[in-house]
């Protein structure tokens, strides 16, 4: 969950002091210092001056790997929970159950309203919580993003990528696991088949459309960092959730519980991203003078 992800990461650092005067001494211990030194500054100054820019290939490589971390980053995190994660994690819980005391009833305005305006708008909406094409939206970003050397671009697209497949993998296993009957069934919303995987008739719960949907506008938004544009992109990903309860293919708890765990699961997954630069920025050999002595750091 989100604040899982705000504790700072478990970083190693290797130690080797040596005494000025015992390296003065000896030529050997002076040649070493010396050869240390030279080798931190030609790689720091390589850095600074991008003496290399690294190929297309290996920024895919990298950014794939990336990729592969936060999936496992995010489907392990209940390991790491704590007090203040199961908290958020049972104010999901009791915000779905209270949402849908509302099921009934807000179906019921639903079908009540249904015209071809509102039926078209519906479909158009629902485009935005699709998962390939938003999979492929990311994706031509990502392609953007490398082909102009615009590593927002590139960085904002694999993390979009990332968390629809993240937050997709979490509602097909709860889908799954849960088996609750669609409207349309007209078995109620209190009716669940679970481990149901012969028909989409009981795979209700949460809404996938508004997983993919606040999944894509939470990274968007945590990486822009706009009011206004936050407001924008939750805006476009609710009108998706609210054409599926137009549609009939889901109740209101079901559009609740995909949002909610989206924005928890983009959230979380633009802080770790963030941490994980900071801490790759901080890293590396560093030569520390420490009183009569230098030390050489090593973090990783």
């Amino acid at each position: 969950m989100y604040a899982n992800a705000q504790k700072p990461s478990t970083r190693w650092a290797f130690f080797a002091e040596f005494p000025y005067h015992g390296c003065m001494r000896s030529p050997l211990g002076a040649i070493i210092l010396l050869i240390l030194w030279k080798s931190v500054a030609c790689s720091q100054q390589s850095d600074s001056l991008s003496v290399r820019e690294p190929s297309a290939i290996d920024i895919i490589q990298g950014d794939g790997l990336t990729a592969l971390k936060a999936l496992g980053f995010e489907l392990s995190a209940p390991a790491r929970w704590d007090g203040r994660d199961w908290l958020t994690f049972s104010a999901v819980g009791v915000g779905t159950a209270a949402s849908s005391g509302l099921d009934i009833d807000v179906r019921a305005l639903m079908r009540r309203n249904q015209t071809k305006r509102g039926g078209d708008l519906a479909n158009a909406a629902m485009q935005y919580g699709s998962g390939l094409n938003m999979i492929l939206l990311s994706a031509g970003g990502y392609a953007a993003g490398l082909a102009v050397h615009n590593r927002w671009l590139r960085e904002t697209s694999m993390l979009a990528g990332s968390a629809i497949i993240i937050a997709g993998t979490v509602s097909t296993l709860t889908k799954v696991v849960v088996g609750r009957a669609r409207p349309y069934v007209q078995k109620g919303h209190l009716t669940f088949r679970p481990f149901t995987l012969s028909t989409e008739d009981y795979a209700s719960l949460p809404s996938g459309h508004t997983i993919v949907a606040f999944a894509f506008s939470g990274v968007l938004a945590e990486r822009i960092q706009n009011t206004w544009a936050s407001i924008a992109l939750y805006s476009l990903a609710a009108s998706c959730g609210v054409s599926r309860m137009y549609t009939d293919e889901h109740w209101v708890s079901d559009v609740v519980l995909g949002a909610l765990t989206s924005v928890a699961i983009s959230r979380s997954l633009v802080s770790w991203f963030e941490a994980q630069k900071e801490s790759s920025a901080s890293g590396g050999l560093r030569l520390v003078p420490t009183g009569n002595a230098v030390t050489l750091v090593w973090e990783f």
